[in-house]
């Protein structure tokens, strides 16, 4: 059998993601940042969407960071608590709260662009174009498959 064959795809995915977060958690020591990846990613989603005229709520970020209900509201309660975004109830429902990052929040945005932009071209480093096609038409095959 050969090489890639004994290889496991989720082992493989487990190690990358390791090292994505610790690359990324170098970036934030370096910026003397105190918000893990997690929180940065949650961060950026809602400054790419505030200006969303529904809003952004907390269904929207589970959903863009496959994460459950739980998860989300535990995040979400340490940004707030910590000053990054605040809950804004909406007058069609009482229920529902609109994430709205503070000015703390949007001062980080130059830093969290850099630092994702970082990541990004260091993943993308020595690889094609081609190289990327392929990469991604697999990764949406696995992904279709975990559907």
């Amino acid at each position: 059998m050969s090489e890639v064959m004994e290889r496991d795809i989720g082992s493989e995915f487990r190690i990358v993601n390791q090292l994505i977060h610790r690359k990324m958690e170098f970036f934030r020591m370096e910026d003397q940042c105190t918000l893990t990846w997690v929180q940065t990613h949650i961060i950026c989603f809602l400054i790419k969407h505030q200006e969303d005229e529904k809003g952004i709520f907390q269904k929207d970020v589970e959903k863009e960071l496959k994460i459950r209900r739980s998860t989300a509201s535990q995040i979400l309660n340490v940004l707030e608590r910590d000053g990054y975004l605040i809950r804004q109830p909406v007058a069609q429902d009482a229920r529902l709260k609109k994430l709205v990052l503070t000015e703390k929040a949007l001062k980080l945005d130059s830093m969290m662009k850099n630092n994702m932009t970082r990541m990004e071209a260091l993943l993308k480093q020595g690889l094609t174009q081609e190289d990327l096609s392929h990469f991604f038409y697999v990764l949406d095959r696995i992904k279709k498959n975990l559907e």
